[in-house]
């Protein structure tokens, strides 16, 4: 289990490299818009990390009082790669009528311990989970704090345990968990956890059996493809959702097509867009911190290390 993804990432197919390395600058839909902010992190090897916040093409009175929804990528992976996946169903699903939403897209990559779980590590050399919810929500939504009934985080691969770990960490945060080929077990490759002892504290810490009480307070969205035969991921979805239900959680389960690719992610955009449940975001005070000013830059994909296929 322990080198299922890098096994998986030694064969994908050509096609899907491609697309994760298409610049994502050059097919973005016109109804969407892509903005790239600088967010500073508690942490030694990356002080400050990168964001990209995606909107519809909507008057920025309206943005500030749309729900939303952080996106984490895989690994190997990148926001770029995740948001090439996403931003063409994305488009089309706003354009037929969805519930719009921000989606932001933050970088979860390390460099100590490079398969970061999106977790503080053990060292400190990566803060990712600390730096995400204490910092980066922040910087998104500083015009308009959302509640959790307005705020969801989604995942695909290790992004998907990320999600979902992250989520039972701070369910007064996050209303809604969507896991996209997402695992629920501890895969820590790269000793982010500092231990795989079963009844180390961080170990504990980092499995989401650990937080199963608190699975109730929030929806579930698991998606799984139907053709991923991935050992770390196959069956996760239905494992999980067995038990949510003993907590007598929300779960939807969710099978289509396309392995564990982008490919699959953009196959279940369409049904995960209709599943979100939405309050009703007040307007921002007249005292609330106005947002910041941030500029559309294109987004170009990190450098391909030899022998690591970014896409999970």
């Amino acid at each position: 289990m322990r080198f299922a993804r890098g096994i998986l990432i030694a064969t994908l197919s050509a096609c899907l490299l491609l697309l994760a390395l298409q610049p994502v600058s050059h097919a973005l839909p016109a109804s969407l818009k892509v903005v790239e902010i600088k967010v500073k992190s508690p942490e030694k090897d990356f002080p400050v990390r990168n964001v990209w916040v995606m909107t519809p093409n909507l008057p920025a009175t309206q943005i500030n009082l749309l729900p939303v929804v952080y996106m984490l990528h895989g690994w190997p992976g990148t926001p770029s790669g995740l948001i090439a996946g996403v931003q063409a169903p994305l488009a089309v699903a706003f354009a037929h009528g969805v519930a719009p939403f921000i989606a932001v897209f933050p970088d979860g990559n390390a460099l100590t311990h490079s398969d970061s779980e999106w977790a503080d590590s053990y060292d400190g050399r990566a803060m990712i989970e600390t730096w995400l919810t204490k910092d980066v929500i922040p910087a998104v939504e500083s015009g308009n704090i959302r509640t959790r009934k307005d705020r969801a985080i989604l995942g695909f691969s290790m992004g998907g345990y990320g999600a979902a770990i992250i989520g039972l960490h701070h369910p007064e945060l996050f209303g809604q968990v969507v896991t996209l080929a997402g695992y629920f077990v501890i895969d820590d490759l790269t000793n982010a956890f500092g231990s795989e002892e079963a009844t180390d504290k961080k170990v504990i810490y980092q499995t989401p059996v650990s937080f199963l009480k608190v699975a109730s307070q929030m929806r579930w969205f698991l998606g799984e493809s139907s053709q991923d035969y991935t050992a770390l991921i196959r069956g996760q979805a239905a494992s999980w959702a067995s038990k949510l239900k003993a907590v007598k959680a929300t779960d939807t389960l969710s099978y289509s097509g396309g392995g564990h690719s982008y490919v699959f992610v953009g196959n279940e955009v369409p049904i995960f867009t209709k599943w979100f449940k939405w309050g009703v975001v007040t307007p921002p005070s007249s005292k609330a911190t106005p947002t910041p000013t941030v500029s559309a830059v294109p987004i170009t994909p990190a450098p391909v290390t030899p022998g690591k296929i970014p896409l999970l």
